[in-house]
This record gives structure tokens, sequence and C-alpha cells, in this order.
């Protein structure tokens, strides 16, 4: 199982750049087909965030509605003791904090593999990032 970080999602929306959106849409796909995977409701909050920001708040519902159907990926709660020990995490591995909270919920779930473009993830040496 691996975590689905939000620029999984944003490359998808953004189509763009073509490499990105190419790997990003090949991930989404293997999750459609079955590959369990994990998100967070921070991740989520994420995208919708950047949608409102970038004025396509009509597509928030789609978003979601898109991240219901990939049912073999779980989409898991952040609980408030998680929020807290993030913090940690933040200041340890120098993230910011919706990764913390990734790494929070990756930690809980037993998961060592995240599906990201983010770089900043290299710095947590139980953590391989795929981008493929």
């Amino acid at each position: 199982m691996r975590f689905v970080d939000a620029n999984v999602f944003i490359y998808l929306l953004v189509k763009s750049p073509t490499a990105d959106y190419t790997i990003s849409k090949n991930i989404l796909k293997r999750i459609e087909d079955g590959e369990e995977a994990i998100t967070n409701i921070s991740v989520v909050q994420e995208v919708v965030d950047w949608l409102e920001y970038n004025n396509r708040r009509g597509e928030v519902k789609k978003f979601l509605m898109a991240v219901n159907s990939y049912l073999a990926m779980e989409k898991a709660g952040v609980s408030w003791r998680e929020v807290v020990n993030a913090l940690s995490d933040m200041e340890e591995y120098e993230l910011d904090f919706v990764d913390a909270l990734a790494l929070q919920t990756m930690k809980g779930k037993s998961v060592k593999e995240i599906y990201t473009n983010d770089r900043d993830i290299e710095r947590v040496s139980w953590v391989k990032r795929v981008w493929e």
C-alpha cells in the first residue's frame, strides 16, 4: 500500500507538466484497477483549497466524487493526537504541515511508500518516494 499525496491529484487537474500529468494519471489508473492505496483528509483539503484558490470552486464536487470512487484507496481521518504529533515531524524532517500529517497517517497504517513528486519527503529515511 502507498500513500497518495496532493500533487498526484493536482497534476491531473492541471494536466501539466506533461510527464507529471502522465505519471499521476497512471498512478490513479492503477488505484482504480484495484491497487491498494491510502490518502488522508488533510491531502483532500489541500486539493480543495488549491481548487478554490485557483477559482475552480465548481470542480470541488467533481474532485470529491472522483476521490470517493477509488474504492481501493482508503480515505483516512486525522486525529488531534496526529495533528500534535505532526509538529515533531515538521521540525525533525523540515516538512510542511500537510506532509507531516501524511507521515502520521503512514506511521499509523505502517505504510512506507508514498506517491509524490515532492522531494522533501526524501529527508525521511524510512519513507520511499515513488514517482512512476
